[in-house]
């Protein structure tokens, strides 16, 4: 990625200063030119940017089975963000829950997925935050197959099931806790 972005600055710096030694610069066709060319090489390097960092970020789920099951009693542990439509490419479609044996992701049509919580391999931090709420995510061994969810907690000072979540998950299987939680890191 550095190196696209050096090639690309070097293209930019070389297109400026053509521009500059040949192009007269009494009129509004110079300035117009090293607008254009600065607009063209800042969408480049946003587009390579997001191709590495963003892009393929969320893990699609294919092989989860969904049931008709009711939520009721379970305690939430996820939120939506908003990012103007971006966070739907960061993070996954469903609602989590959890009780004192499942994790359950609860999709757009109410159709639950129920996981043990000793079948849970990795509990840790993304690198992306939206909104000051860092993106978490959970990858759970299912059959063989692993399943990756991604989502944002709804830790508050009135909820805290995501931490009561993250110490049951520390309690049953302490090698899957790959990140500390810290109300200065959440």
């Amino acid at each position: 990625m550095i190196k696209k972005i050096l090639i690309l600055s070097a293209v930019y710096t070389f297109l400026i200063t053509a521009f500059t030694l040949t192009m007269s610069q009494n009129g509004d066709g110079y300035l117009i030119a090293i607008v254009m060319v600065s607009l063209m090489f800042a969408f480049l390097v946003a587009r390579i940017v997001y191709k590495k960092n963003i892009s393929g970020f969320k893990k699609e789920n294919n092989k989860v089975s969904y049931t008709q099951s009711g939520i009721q009693n379970l305690n939430k542990i996820s939120t939506k963000p908003f990012l103007f439509g971006l966070e739907k490419k960061i993070i996954s479609d469903q609602e989590f829950y959890f009780d004192h044996e499942y994790f359950y992701a609860v999709n757009s049509q109410q159709q639950t997925a129920k996981f043990n919580l000793k079948d849970i391999s990795e509990i840790s931090k993304t690198s992306v935050q939206i909104n000051n709420s860092r993106i978490w995510q959970v990858k759970i061994n299912n059959n063989g197959e692993e399943i990756v969810f991604k989502f944002a907690h709804n830790y508050t000072i009135w909820n805290k099931n995501f931490l009561e979540f993250y110490r049951k998950i520390e309690q049953l299987n302490p090698s899957a806790i790959q990140s500390k939680w810290s109300i200065w890191t959440m």
